[in-house]
């Protein structure tokens, strides 16, 4: 059944979100899904330069804010109408440095209870190497 969060999901696969995205994604360039599914999601980012530290590797901070924002998206794809929700625990494991153009993401919900949502993220280099891997909960209420 289509609610809320669908369609929010649906817009921002089609390129066309139903409103305003949030600052935040428009002034960090927040990479969109490519696709969805319930308990799956998954987006291709080209990696903004302006995101690099001075040895040219995407910033790790920007990552750990990157993957608060996917692991909130897939949390989405099991939400009920009226579910609100926040992150009560973000981790992120950097394994490479992340260089080059694009960067793979899929994220998967791993649990979903009556109040918290477990989420985890692979990302991905362009040369098919693993570079970080992040978990979060999300703590869900009701409107």
């Amino acid at each position: 059944m289509m609610n809320r969060w669908h369609q929010l999901l649906d817009g921002l696969v089609a390129g066309s979100p139903p409103g305003d995205l949030p600052p935040f994604v428009k002034n960090m360039n927040m990479p969109q899904p490519t696709y969805w599914e319930k308990g799956l999601l998954r987006s291709t980012w080209d990696i903004d330069p302006n995101f690099f530290h001075e040895r040219q590797a995407l910033f790790g901070g920007y990552l750990a804010a990157l993957a608060d924002n996917i692991l909130a998206l897939v949390t989405m794809t099991v939400l009920e109408s009226d579910d609100h929700f926040a992150t009560s625990d973000l981790h992120t494991n950097f394994y490479r440095p992340i260089f080059g153009k694009i960067l793979t993401i899929e994220a998967k919900v791993i649990y979903r209870g009556r109040r918290m949502v477990h989420t985890e993220a692979f990302f991905t280099r362009d040369d098919g190497k693993p570079a970080a891997k992040a978990t979060a909960t999300q703590v869900i209420h009701k409107a």
